[in-house]
């Protein structure tokens, strides 16, 4: 028997999860949380409440491990790939286990979880306000691991210590932590999709400013403002003070160009859209800001496509921001949140046949050609050839 995602969902309701890489704050801002919002804290491990005696070595390998394994030397000398194969399969098996639980938890409270659920999982049982992203830079993950004295990382060092070669055996076992925090494990995490935040700076104390940036994202203040957060930017409504940079935009599109003697009034209408947050019938559109300046860069936007009169996604970035993959950024991002915002099955995306740039930022989120079809583009009431691309949620 197999539970359906839109089942697992609507039981998972009350919880938020916080997943990433290695010291980026996950424990902290779960513990953080849940104290000052009175949630329920789950750590990393809470799958662990399920009793040994259930798990078998024929269902959950990974899990058994440590009922298999000859000894902690073995544990601890284990190559690179073994050890992210182990971690990999371990989080596969513990998700079983922590949706069950969390379903438990969770029907009258409010759960905060530190959790290893994959995020292709997560994103199809939980909303976007609901997932949080945190991630570190991989030598931070590699350099701190044995700065904690907790536990079980001691009890580690203490095996690493007693092995025939120790030095060798420590540098066997750190290039274990920074196989399962690679560069590519990074870039996964960072292209899913869900908020996300970077912790860049170790010297400085941001507990509280990142806290409060995960309780408006997760609704625990009451703040409604919408903020899609990726690894580089701010995607978010344009606010009454961003005119001036919002005018930098004036030249990206040929409608845009028209609208250059009453920008002001253009604007305003674009500020008036968020009050219906209509794609369907009608046109929402964000800015695209970076985040360590503030600077606009460029517009993403869903909207009615003119002619073919289904949600489209539409995307721009200033020339001197391209080739930067801002736009991938971007589009995957608003992606990740339209489809728990608006609960759409699918949108189009449709690009100029011999835009190749930008058909490849929408076969990159995941769109399939449909058909090249020639297309009126009403503003200038002119017919062009266009790639038609589909998304499906």
């Amino acid at each position: 028997m197999k539970i359906e995602n839109n089942i697992l969902k609507y039981y998972l309701k009350n919880v938020l999860f916080i997943n990433g890489t290695a010291y980026a704050g996950k424990s902290t801002m779960v513990a953080m949380l849940a104290e000052k919002y009175n949630l329920v804290h789950c750590g990393e491990n809470y799958h662990s409440v399920m009793p040994s005696k259930v798990l078998t070595i024929k269902q959950q390998p990974n899990l058994c491990y440590f009922k298999t394994m000859k000894d902690w030397q073995e544990f601890v000398n284990r190559t690179p790939d073994e050890y992210a194969k182990w971690i990999s399969g371990s989080a596969r098996e513990a998700a079983e286990i922590e949706i069950a639980e969390l379903i438990h938890l969770s029907q009258d409270r409010k759960i905060i979880v530190d959790t290893n659920i994959p995020v292709e999982v997560l994103s199809e049982i939980a909303d976007y306000n609901q997932i949080a992203i945190m991630l570190s830079p991989q030598s931070m993950s590699v350099e701190k691991f044995f700065e904690r004295d907790d536990p079980d990382k001691l009890f580690i060092k203490e095996q690493i210590k007693q092995a025939k070669s120790p030095e060798k055996t420590m540098e066997n076992y750190k290039a274990c932590i920074a196989k399962v925090n690679s560069n590519e494990c990074y870039a996964e995490y960072a292209q899913s999709g869900p908020f996300t935040l970077v912790r860049k700076n170790t010297e400085m104390d941001t507990r509280h400013e990142v806290m409060n940036t995960l309780a408006n994202h997760f609704g625990l203040t009451g703040n409604k403002d919408i903020l899609i957060s990726t690894e580089r930017l701010n995607i978010r409504p344009f606010k009454e003070n961003d005119f001036e940079q919002f005018k930098k935009l004036l030249d990206l599109y040929p409608g845009w160009q028209m609208q250059k003697n009453d920008a002001e009034g253009f604007f305003k209408w674009h500020l008036s859209n968020y009050k219906k947050m209509d794609i369907e019938h009608g046109y929402v559109c964000f800015g695209i800001f970076d985040k360590d300046t503030g600077t606009l860069i460029g517009n993403v936007g869903l909207n009615e496509h003119d002619e073919l009169h289904v949600p489209e996604l539409g995307y721009g970035i200033l020339e001197q921001y391209r080739r930067k993959g801002y736009a991938k950024e971007a589009a995957k991002g608003i992606l990740c949140w339209a489809k728990s915002y608006f609960h759409i099955l699918s949108l189009i995306g449709t690009v100029a046949v011999d835009n190749i740039a930008s058909r490849k930022v929408l076969e990159y989120c995941g769109f399939t050609l449909q058909e090249v079809r020639n297309l009126n583009v009403h503003i200038i009431n002119e017919n062009r050839d266009f790639a038609v691309y589909r998304y499906v949620f």
